[in-house]
Parts: C-alpha cells; structure tokens; sequence
C-alpha cells in the first residue's frame, strides 16, 4: 500500500489528524447550516435530560448515551420517564437502539419500529 501511495503522490495524514477537524458542522458559503442536526448527548444527570429536551425544542435528533447512569437504575429510569412523557407530549418519538443508546425525534419526526422475526 505505501509503494502504492508514493507512486500515486498520496499524502498521508498526520497521527495527530482529527476527523472530527475534518468535518464542518456550522456550514460556510458553499453549504449553508442544517434546518436540524442529530446530536450526541451522554447522560450523566438531570440537567442533561433537560439539554436534551432544549435540543428537542430546536428539533434536533437526540441519541442519548446513557451508560453513565446504568448502575443506577432507579434514576435512569425517573429521567428516560421525564423525556419519554415530552417526545409523547409535543408527538415525537423514543427508541432504544442498543442497551446504552437512545434514540429521541422532535415533533413529527418517528422511528419505524420492527420487532426481531422469531424462527420456527
């Protein structure tokens, strides 16, 4: 692959290259910032669930880390309660996509649910 990429004139990225520097998120003249975006948040306290809810208000997608707080069960599960009764109210939507993601959708945006087919 090396001789490969010296022949081609290929440079290599530096070991201190971050994808994350690569990615313009604000947009710029060219391309001019999102209507929404779908946005990270790691729940680790109540005032996280309420920056989700704001994000929700600006109709983002949140996909809501929640590892922080599986080794309490009793208050992950008072704050998914919190957000599950606002994605209801204002007629959006929750999802699990694995035991320590979720998925919530601001108003008129839903998440087509399938459930695993059971072999016979």
């Amino acid at each position: 692959m090396r001789i490969i990429d010296k022949i081609l004139g290929r440079e290599k990225l530096p070991e201190t290259a971050n994808i994350e520097d690569m990615l313009d998120v604000e947009g710029d003249v060219v391309n001019p910032p999102a209507d929404f975006y779908i946005k990270r948040i790691e729940l680790r306290n109540e005032g996280d669930a309420d920056l989700a809810i704001k994000e929700l208000g600006e109709k983002n997608i949140i996909i809501l880390n929640v590892l922080s707080l599986t080794k309490q069960p009793n208050r992950l599960k008072t704050i998914i309660g919190k957000l599950k009764s606002y994605v209801n109210k204002i007629n959006g939507d929750i999802a699990l996509l694995t035991q320590e993601m979720i998925l919530l959708t601001p108003a008129k945006v839903k998440i087509v649910k399938s459930k695993p087919k059971v072999q016979k």
